[in-house]
Formats: structure tokens, C-alpha cells, sequence
């Protein structure tokens, strides 16, 4: 008899190879958002709707990681409704990386759920949604992203936020808007450790 694999187990189990001579084996392959959502360690992060009655830019959502780990971000979605009165049929969404703050939002920290519903697992954030006439102080714009009205987009992301770095996200709404509802969503998870 040759060489033969156990299990570690103490139940006498072998290891089957084929009659080609392979080693038989069974995986599961995950995402690394999936396999930190099964860890407790996945979210989605987001602003809820909030409400523009203009044209002008205002910033909707605030975020600064207060985690002693850096947070992923792999998806960005925005959810536009009609507007009033807009004379185009997209918003532009400007993402900011590392603002310093936010003035004049609404005074709520963001909703930031764990997916995984066995989990009590949560983020610690210094966070607020924004409002009209918000505005985000300090950062550089990162990116610019061009969303229809009444419809969802997402933006696939591969987005690091280490501990004590921040993102922000202004709304630019269609001219001529008098009222136009908008919600940011980031999905977020844990970045595991090497």
C-alpha cells in the first residue's frame, strides 16, 4: 500500500485520488467583500434621500474613517429621482478625496448597516449627511461621476480609506432644478489584514 493522506480528525478519513491520478479537493471561492460579510466586517454605508432645491452644488455625504483598520470601498451607487424644473436628464456626482469637514448639513450621521444580520459588528465613522447648500471644506476632487436621473448607478470602486482618512461626495444638480431627491450608497468592508 503507497503513501496515504488523513484527515486530522481521528475518524480514519483518506484522501481519493482519481484514477488519473489527481487529488481530489473541494473549495469554495468568495469575493473578498463576501468572505468579510460572513466575518461581520461588510456595510453599506449611505445617506438616505436627501432633498436639492437647486441648481447649485451641495454636498450630500461626509465620511471619515475612525476605524484602527482601513475600510475598502468597491461600489458607489447613486439614486437619482426626477427633478423639478431641471432642464437635463443626469446629475454630476463629485467625489472628494480627504475633506477636512462638512458645513451646514443636516446634522445626522450617515446609515452605515452591517450585512451580515448575525453580526453586531459596527463602524466607528465621523460622519453627517448632507443637505442644500452643504459644502465640503478642504480635499481634492478624486472623481466625477454622471448619473441619469430616475435610475441607479454604480460605479465599481477599489477605494482605500485608512485609519483617520475621509471622503465627501457633492451632488451638482440639472440647471434650473427647484427639487430633486438623491441618495449615496457606498459598499465598505474591513480591509483583512495580510
Amino acid at each position: 500500500m503507497g503513501f496515504q493522506i488523513e484527515d486530522g480528525t481521528g475518524l480514519g478519513y483518506t484522501a481519493k485520488v482519481s484514477d488519473e491520478n489527481r487529488l481530489l479537493t473541494d473549495g469554495v471561492q468568495r469575493s473578498e467583500r463576501e468572505e468579510q460579510a460572513t466575518k461581520g466586517e461588510a456595510y453599506l454605508i449611505g445617506t438616505g434621500f436627501v432633498t436639492l432645491t437647486s441648481a447649485n452644488q451641495s454636498a450630500v455625504l461626509y465620511l471619515q474613517n475612525d476605524n484602527d483598520y482601513s475600510l475598502v470601498i468597491t461600489k458607489f451607487l447613486i439614486s437619482v429621482r426626477a427633478s423639478t424644473n431641471g432642464t437635463e436628464n443626469h446629475i454630476r456626482g463629485v467625489i472628494v478625496k480627504n475633506p477636512t469637514g462638512i458645513t451646514s448639513g443636516a446634522g445626522t450621521d450617515l446609515l452605515a448597516p452591517n450585512i451580515n444580520f448575525g453580526s453586531s459588528n459596527t463602524l466607528t465613522l465621523t460622519s453627517e449627511i448632507g443637505a442644500e447648500g452643504a459644502a465640503l471644506t478642504g480635499g481634492s476632487a478624486f472623481a466625477v461621476v454622471v448619473a441619469p436621473v430616475e435610475a441607479i448607478t454604480t460605479e465599481q470602486a477599489s477605494t482605500i480609506i485608512p485609519k483617520g482618512s475621509s471622503i465627501g461626495v457633492n451632488i451638482i444638480p440639472p440647471a434650473s432644478n427647484t427639487s430633486l431627491q438623491v441618495s449615496v450608497g457606498i459598499n465598505a468592508h474591513r480591509l483583512p489584514e495580510a
